[in-house]
């Protein structure tokens, strides 16, 4: 790992603003970005960090409690501890949706309509622009699925996860934090959606013809094939489980870690 952060920047906020600690992390965002920091690189000491920003303590600390909130650094604890950059998380976009949609009253339906309206997209887009390695983990996933029941949880896991990876093969980093975060509130909900093995063995196909439009570089075979299984399979859940989608998203719901990790490209 190795410290970022250097240089001399000391910043002058007018007295008795109520914005200091909000702008101090706006600032260290901007250091971290502008240094090219990677996952697991440190930021300086607090002393340090208070000369660059020219803030009290106190402020510099919300500051980083505050990008910590919010999933961009982590704090290390013990020696050799303090602010460390972390790997950003669909976790982390999960849980401020799911906040922001509990007080609205918002309810699974509306996830499964945002589902509709961004699939069929993600899917054309990642015929244009999906790597190799993206058809490989495709393809892996599918193969998986294949050999597992609809008995056992690992299916359901497995699902999402073909879902997760064709949503970040897309190429568009806000439709795959928004698939994975709607996956990681659906999946910590405990709503308990389960498939019959007709709607297993449809699934599967369906999901190869999807594959192989990929494969092929055909987005609008892959856009007409995503359409036609998110049309069947909202209708699948609407039919099966009802309660399920009059029920209210709360905070809590994006309280899981399971859900894909962001996939790491190379510059």
């Amino acid at each position: 790992m190795k410290a970022i952060l250097s240089g001399s920047r000391v910043s002058r906020f007018p007295k008795g603003s109520g914005k200091r600690a909000l702008t101090v992390a706006r600032q260290i965002v901007d250091d971290i970005e502008q240094q090219g920091a990677e996952v697991g690189d440190r930021l300086p000491p607090e002393q340090e960090m208070l000369l660059r920003y020219g803030v009290a303590r106190a402020t510099l600390r919300e500051a980083l409690r505050f990008l910590e909130l919010q999933g961009i650094i982590f704090l290390r604890p013990g020696p050799g501890g303090g602010p460390v950059v972390q790997e950003p998380r669909p976790k982390d976009f999960a849980s401020t949706m799911a906040l922001l949609l509990q007080f609205l009253g918002t309810t699974f339906r509306s996830l499964i309509e945002v589902r509709q309206a961004v699939g069929p997209t993600m899917a054309a887009l990642a015929a244009e622009r999906a790597s190799d390695e993206d058809i490989d983990k495709l393809n892996t996933s599918l193969a998986t699925l294949k050999t597992l029941s609809v008995s056992c949880d690992s299916y359901a896991e497995e699902n999402r996860r073909f879902h997760d990876v064709l949503a970040w093969a897309s190429g568009n980093p806000l439709i795959g934090f928004l698939i994975s975060s709607l996956h990681n509130i659906t999946n910590a909900s405990e709503v308990g959606i389960t498939y019959t093995e007709g709607e297993r063995d449809y699934q599967i196909k369906a999901y190869g013809r999807l594959l192989k439009a990929i494969e092929d570089r055909n987005p609008d075979l892959a856009f007409t094939e995503m359409s036609r299984f998110i049309s069947r399979s909202d209708k699948y859940l609407e039919a099966r489980h009802p309660d399920i989608m009059s029920k209210i998203v709360r905070w809590q719901d994006a309280d899981d870690l399971s859900v894909s990790r962001v996939p790491r490209r190379k510059r």
